[in-house]
This record gives C-alpha cells, sequence and structure tokens, in this order.
C-alpha cells in the first residue's frame, strides 16, 4: 500500500454542484478521495503544502485527435477542407506504428502537463493492428485517463506497403473486436474502449448506423462523432434522424455540434447523449460557434475538448476563454442589434469551468469517477500556483483558472492518486530523448506528405463538400 497523501491548506475548488470555493485540505488514500475538509488529521500521510495554490479536479477533454502531436503548426492558418485534404487524406498516410505511439504518448504528456487528466482520444489513424496497439501503449504509457475510440476511417495508401495491402477488407472490425476482448476489455480500466465511425457526413446514413450497431455490439463505452459543423454538414441533419428512429442514447458523444438544431438538442438531452465543443477549431475552420452551453441550457451534457495540436496549443484554459467569450459575444449581440447595452453578463467563467471539469467527466461517461473532488471519487486532482506574474493576486479562484491561468501555472497532477507532474515538471520523462524522436518522426512524415498531388486531392475532395468556395 502507498503512503496516503495529505493536500494541505489549498484553495479548494471541488467543482461539486452549488459548492464554492474553500480552503481545505484533501486526504487521498491509493486512488481514492477520502475526505475534503479543514484540517484534515492524518499522522502517516505525506503533506503536500498547497498554500496559496488552487486546487481542484483534473481538467476532462472530451475530443482531441492525439496522434497529431508531431505536427503542431501545420494546420495554423487551415479551413477545414484544408484539414481534411492535407491532414485526413495526405499527413495521416505516412504514420508508421511507433509515429503513431510518439504522437499518443508526447499528445498525452502535453495534456498531463497542461492539468487534463482525462482524454477522449477519437483515433483514426489505425493503417495496422500495429498502428492500433502502439496507439494505445502510447495512452497507457504517459499514464493518463483515457476513452480510446477506435476510428474506423480508411486513410488512403501512396506506397506498396506489405503491411497494410495483405490486409483483408474487413480487419479494422477484426482489429476492433481484437482490442475490446484482450487488451481493452475491463470497464474500469485507466484507458476504456470507445468507437469512433468512418465519418458521419461522408456516409450513407444508413452506413452509420450499421457502424453505430457494431459499436454497441463491442460495448463501446462512448461512441465519438462529428456531427453538425455548419455548412460543411450539407444539412444531413443525423442526429435528428437518429432520435426520430429511436436510436440515440447515453453512449452518443456528439463532437462539434454548432449548427444542431433546437429539436436536435431537445432529443440529445431526453436520450442523455452528450456534446463536446472544441471552441478553436470550429471559430477558425468555419463550422460555426461553440454549441457547449446553448447544448447546456437546453439540458445535454456538455463539454469542451481541444481537437487538434496541430494547430493550437493543447491545454484547456485556451479552450474556456474561447467558448466563454464567444458566448458573451453573442448574447451581447442581442443587445447591440437592438442599440441596447447588457446590464449583467450571463454566462460566467464558472459555467466553461463546469464544461471543463465535472461536465466533461458527465460527457465521457465517468461522472461516477472523475469530474470533481468528492470522498470515494478517484484522485485526479491539479493544484495551480498563484504567484506569478500574471496570476498575482489572485482574488477569484475560479477567474484565476479561467482567464489568467496557463500550463505553465500548473504545479502538480495527480491520477488516480499517481503524482504524474511535481514542481512543475512531469514525473520520470525524459524529454530530450522523445523530443528527439519527436522531430525525426516529424520531419520524416513531412517529407512523405510533400510527395502527394495537392491539387488532385483537393479536387476529389470538392466534391465530398460541395459547399465549399
Amino acid at each position: 500500500m502507498t503512503e496516503p497523501i495529505l493536500i494541505r491548506g489549498g484553495r479548494v475548488l471541488t467543482m461539486a454542484p452549488g459548492a464554492g470555493e474553500v480552503v481545505a485540505d484533501v486526504l487521498v488514500r491509493g486512488d481514492r478521495i477520502v475526505e475534503v475538509a479543514r484540517d484534515i488529521a492524518c499522522t502517516d500521510a505525506r503533506v503536500i503544502d498547497a498554500r496559496g495554490m488552487i486546487v481542484l479536479p483534473g481538467f476532462v477533454d472530451t475530443h482531441r485527435h492525439v496522434w497529431q502531436t508531431q505536427l503542431r503548426t501545420v494546420a495554423t492558418d487551415w479551413s477545414l477542407f484544408n484539414y481534411f485534404t492535407q491532414m485526413r487524406l495526405m499527413y495521416s498516410a505516412f504514420y508508421n506504428p511507433d509515429d503513431v505511439f510518439l504522437g499518443n504518448h508526447v499528445g498525452a504528456l502535453e495534456a498531463l502537463d497542461a492539468g487534463i487528466t482525462t482524454v477522449v482520444d477519437h483515433c483514426h489513424i489505425l493503417h495496422t493492428p500495429e498502428h492500433t496497439d502502439e496507439a494505445v501503449r502510447g495512452l497507457e504509457e504517459a499514464g493518463i485517463r483515457a476513452v480510446f475510440c477506435y476510428g474506423l476511417f480508411e486513410t488512403p495508401s501512396y506506397s506498396d506497403d506489405p503491411a497494410r495491402s495483405s490486409l483483408p477488407a474487413t480487419w479494422r472490425r477484426d482489429d476492433a473486436r481484437r482490442l475490446r476482448r484482450d487488451r481493452l476489455s475491463s470497464c474500469d480500466a485507466r484507458v476504456v474502449m470507445g468507437f469512433a465511425p468512418a465519418e458521419i457526413d461522408a456516409n450513407l446514413y444508413e452506413t452509420n448506423i450499421e457502424e453505430i450497431r457494431f459499436a454497441r455490439e463491442l460495448g463501446a463505452h462512448r461512441i465519438s462523432c462529428h456531427v453538425a459543423m455548419g455548412a460543411y454538414d450539407s444539412g444531413r441533419r443525423f442526429v435528428g434522424h437518429m432520435g426520430r428512429d429511436g436510436l440515440l442514447g447515453e453512449d452518443m458523444l456528439f463532437v462539434h455540434g454548432s449548427s444542431l438544431t433546437d429539436d436536435e438538442l431537445r432529443m440529445m438531452a431526453d436520450s442523455g447523449a452528450a456534446v463536446s465543443a472544441t471552441p478553436e477549431t470550429e471559430m477558425q475552420m468555419g463550422m460555426g460557434f461553440p454549441v457547449a452551453l446553448r447544448a447546456r441550457d437546453a439540458g445535454v451534457r456538455s463539454s469542451l475538448g481541444i481537437d487538434i495540436v496541430s494547430n493550437y496549443s493543447g491545454d484547456m484554459f485556451a479552450q474556456m476563454r474561447l467558448c466563454l467569450q464567444a458566448s458573451r459575444a453573442l448574447d451581447n449581440r442581442t443587445y447591440e442589434l437592438r442599440n441596447r447595452a447588457p446590464r449583467t453578463i450571463r454566462v460566467t467563467a464558472r459555467d466553461v469551468l463546469d464544461l471543463a471539469t465535472r461536465g466533461g467527466a458527465e460527457s465521457a461517461g465517468l461522472a461516477s469517477r472523475v469530474g470533481t473532488l468528492e470522498a470515494g471519487k478517484q484522485a485526479d486532482i491539479v493544484l495551480i500556483r498563484t504567484d506569478s506574474i500574471h496570476m498575482t493576486p489572485a482574488i477569484d479562484a475560479v477567474g484565476a483558472v479561467v482567464l489568467n491561468a496557463n500550463s505553465g501555472d500548473v504545479d502538480t497532477v495527480f491520477v488516480a492518486g499517481q503524482c504524474v507532474k511535481r514542481d512543475g515538471r512531469l514525473v520520470d520523462v525524459d524529454w530530450p530523448a522523445l523530443s528527439a524522436r519527436l522531430h525525426a518522426s516529424s520531419a520524416r512524415i513531412v517529407a512523405g506528405m510533400k510527395s502527394v498531388p495537392l491539387a488532385a486531392i483537393e479536387e476529389m475532395a470538392t466534391q465530398l463538400m460541395p459547399r465549399v468556395e
């Protein structure tokens, strides 16, 4: 048995409904929170002095393509059309199994470094069973909590790769069954099995439903689907069709969803389905404004995701800010159109912090384990320093976390009681060695991508995205 841990005297945000900031201790035994209270007496515990720090649950990122880590910044000025043609149809084709391990491993470490203790990995880079195993290994060895959503999307190949060409047509489903049976058989493990259909807006409705039925046969913890991406979805109204056919359920996690209708949100709320908004991607790539708070107001389980670090930073702080201020701007616009000004602000910083913690846990189907600091929950805990120049003074703890903090302020991170970051540094991580491997992987993938005829790929993709101009 490991010694108990007593986090002493922090400014605690439990994120339990109705609970505010309190100066308190948090006692951890093994992988569980035992108590949150003032002046806990525990003589055999290792004490962590959290005075002046903000203590809160680990952030829950409900949508990330973790594999893209070594392609950081390539998508800086991309639309969704650019992303689909270049990332999904070109760069991804050149990932070997070790590249997938590095992308997932370093991406998971990046998340942990930023206080994200849980990620829903929508993994559509699975070219062979070895790619699958290396993707899962990357997450497991980083120590992050994850829902690994097995992706059916078929990336084209631009070389004669025997490892890929020798596989039978049905190999992905067989591989998903293998993974569920052998490696991700437990629903209580730190990494659990999820599923990601090939691509909702690129397939027939009947094909999508058949894939979702397959996911349910597997017992997938969550089924992650890109939907309702503004004009890109071509008005398919997939969620509405599912609702009318009685096929929605708590296992559905709909991603982006900016153009979801009020009726679709009502159907989602009634069924227990959840939404993950990724504000930075949606606003840059022409998918509309973040739906998370609108969905929450409709009774839908709502959360935030990072989406792609090939475009921007992998922390939750930026997504909270963008979601908050975009939602405020939309609210304020209703006043401006009437030549009026708001007396008060409706959307609060606490609203988006809820999305990033408790809301994320609910959306990922993990609310019984994480998302709040309460006795019996898994000890996924983050300590944020408040002594940097941009955090001093941190008068309001919620405001400081949402509007001032960055990854450098994350001092300590626990996942299931295991310390993965301490004193501002990841534990037992040889970053120089990983960095060298990541650079080499990146250079090889970028070189391979340059051999593919972009114009031909874009012409083909235009047929799939008829509203692009």
